[in-house]
């Protein structure tokens, strides 16, 4: 099974049903909840997620219901001390993205799938645009 690390944007599309891309989101985090793949995504971003969730009048019953939903299709990884010391010692330019990579390498993660594929430059992790992602696991 591919363990897939979706980046703090396509969390917040979900979360958020931000639109035009929460259709597509939803087919990857069903492919998670169907097995297909396997789900990880930054402790970081459900953080983020929540505070955009805020910003947009939700309830708070409404936030941790959203979020506990998500964690039973994706695994939150952490983000802890040695995780920010690498992301600092990572060459990447955007701290944030540094964190996210840096999260995903603990799990070992096969691929990334975001929005901002340039903003992974650095990485040694294959990076997906939504789309590419989407259209490889249709070949598969």
């Amino acid at each position: 099974m591919k363990r897939v690390f979706v980046d703090a944007n396509i969390v917040i599309d979900l979360l958020c049903e931000r639109y035009p891309w929460f259709p597509k989101v939803l087919c990857i985090f069903s492919m998670g909840d169907l097995g297909q793949i396997e789900l990880f995504c930054s402790s970081l971003s459900l953080g983020t997620a929540s505070y955009i969730m805020e910003s947009r009048k939700l309830s708070t019953q409404d936030i941790f219901d959203s979020i506990a939903l998500l964690c039973k299709m994706c695994t939150p990884t952490t983000v802890d001390e040695s995780v920010v010391k690498s992301a600092l010692a990572s060459g990447f330019t955007d701290f944030e993205d540094a964190l996210q990579y840096c999260s995903a390498q603990t799990v070992e993660a096969d691929c990334i799938v975001t929005r901002n594929k340039k903003d992974f430059s650095a990485s040694e992790i294959p990076v997906y645009e939504l789309d590419e992602f989407l259209e490889m696991m249709e070949q598969k």
